[in-house]
This record gives C-alpha cells, sequence and structure tokens, in this order.
C-alpha cells in the first residue's frame, strides 16, 4: 500500500503489464511460482455490509420484501405506489418481518462463510440498542474470526467488545497464505521489507476497505482496489458513470444478493476490469 508499483498486464487498452495478484510468490506468500491473474490466490477472506440486523426502517428503504409477511408487502406496495410520501414515512413492518429478515441474512452468512475463514463486515451490522441483542446477533455467527469496519450506525461502545478488530478503515494486503492489514507490515521490519519487493507488488492484491465509497484511496491510480458499503447497491450507476475505471466494488448484502462475497470473486471480477480498462486518476497521480 505504500510501496511503488507498475501495475499491468500489456493490455492495450491499460498499458499496463503488472497487476495485483498477477506476480511471483517468495517467502510466506506461497509455494514458489507465477500466479495467474484470475482465479485469485487463495484466501479465506469473506466480505459484506448492510445488514442492519434487527432494523425495520431498512426494509422499506431498501425495498426488502423478500422478508417481508404478506400483509406487509401488500401494505408496503399500496402505500409506494400510490406516492403518498408521508404515509410511506410513517410506515414500518411487524416485527415477524424483521425477524424473518434477520434469520435469513444469518442463514446466508453462515452457508456461505467457514467457521475457520475470515469474515469483514464494513459497517451496519446492527441496528440496537441493546447489548443483549447485538451480542445475540453476534453470537449467531458461527465464523470465529469477524473484523468491523465501522459505519454509522454501528453502536461502538455495544458492539466494540463483540469483534477482536474493529477499525474505521483499513488497507489490507491478500497474501496467498494469510491477509496481512498495513499496520502488521508496517510495524514487522521483514514484512516491511517484503513488501517493497517487486515481488510482492506482482502477487499480493491490496484492497481498502470502508464503509463509505471513496473517489480515490491510496494507490487507487496504481490497481488498488477499493470495498465499501453504505449506499445498498444505489452508487452504481453513478459510479460506473463517473468513476468507469474506479477499481471498486459495493459488497453489501443489496448489492449481492443478501450474502457475503469470497475474495476471488472479488478478485476476479476487479482484476479483469484493472486489465480492460485505463488507471483510475481523477486527482494529480498520474497512474504510472
Amino acid at each position: 500500500m505504500s510501496s511503488e508499483s507498475n501495475p499491468s498486464n500489456g493490455n492495450p487498452v491499460s498499458g499496463r503489464t503488472n497487476g495485483p495478484g498477477n506476480g511471483i510468490d517468495r517467502m510466506d506468500l506461497g509455494a514458489p511460482g507465477a500466479l495467474p491473474g484470475p482465479p485469485a490466490p487463495p484466501s479465506r477472506d469473506y466480505f459484506t455490509a448492510d445488514l442492519h440486523l434487527g432494523h425495520r426502517s431498512v426494509m422499506k428503504h431498501s425495498h426488502r420484501t423478500e422478508f417481508m409477511t404478506a400483509t406487509d408487502r401488500e401494505e408496503f406496495e399500496s402505500i409506494r405506489d400510490s406516492g403518498d410520501a408521508e404515509a410511506l414515512s410513517r410506515w414500518k413492518p411487524t416485527l415477524d418481518s424483521v425477524h424473518a429478515m434477520d434469520e435469513a441474512l444469518l442463514a446466508n452468512l453462515n452457508e456461505v462463510v467457514p467457521v475457520d475463514a475470515t469474515l469483514w463486515i464494513l459497517g451496519d451490522f446492527a441496528m440496537t440498542g441493546s447489548k443483549v441483542m447485538a451480542k445475540k446477533y453476534r453470537d449467531a455467527i458461527r465464523c470465529r474470526d469477524v473484523r468491523m469496519i465501522w459505519g454509522n450506525n454501528d453502536r461502538r461502545h455495544r458492539m466494540k467488545p463483540l469483534f477482536d478488530h474493529c477499525y474505521d478503515a483499513i488497507m489490507i494486503h491478500v497474501a496467498p497464505l494469510r491477509t496481512y492489514t498495513e499496520d502488521e507490515i508496517h510495524f514487522d521490519k521483514e514484512l516491511r521489507h517484503a513488501a517493497k519487493t517487486d515481488e510482492w507488488k506482482a502477487s499480493v492484491p491490496r484492497a481498502y476497505l470502508s464503509h463509505y465509497a471513496h473517489c480515490v484511496w491510496h494507490r487507487s491510480s496504481k490497481g488498488a482496489y477499493h470495498l465499501y458499503g453504505h449506499s445498498h447497491g444505489n452508487f452504481d450507476s453513478w459510479r460506473d458513470q463517473h468513476m468507469p475505471n474506479a477499481l471498486m466494488l459495493d459488497v453489501g448484502v443489496d448489492a449481492n444478493d443478501y450474502a457475503p462475497l469470497p475474495w476471488p470473486a472479488i478478485h476476479n471480477r476487479l482484476y479483469e476490469k484493472f486489465v480492460t480498462h485505463p488507471a483510475h486518476v481523477v486527482d494529480h497521480h498520474d497512474g504510472v
């Protein structure tokens, strides 16, 4: 994340010859040999955001009608289609619908994420003022290593004890054998040296994790990915129109069939964009 690189694979559009996850392993990066671009290097990391467990209003704001009772769905669609904004602002689904949403989101998560994986939640985990309920939601996740990127709706003072690692935002290096945070690299002499090598730069993708979508992030013009939430899939059209080359992805449940995304799926999707698009340059950084 702080070291220089020249991402590319010789694509005639981008003119780049090396890229994230497309290089040579060394040291603890894995067995020696070349890593292809897609498929992604092995990883046990999964990413999600914006579950809003226990949140009644998110069901109407994000149109989560799949989880509503038949009566709630009928009422919601009737009020929505009437155009009565005041009535829609007052309306809330029943707790039966909220419980169905909670159960489905947690079931999807547990079905996708292995117990021994690392799950990154990019904010807005649950909407509850109760420590008991917050703990109940966390305990329902079978994955042991769950890491939180704070969102605007997370009650930090209640939720921080539930997670081993919490961050405002963070850059990660996804090496084949394990994932490192920026701090882990900066404060370890051997890792700090390894991260400066061409082998590391070419074979270890980086991703900036934040609850919010950014216009620029560290090395955004040089192949670093950006994963975010908050927008519930509503930012995509603006992003694609105004930042078509940005290597960024909404990992929120509303944009991904209500389930977490595994790292290989993220890497393969963004790497394809990396090799077919010019660098994302929107400020003084020129991408070279």
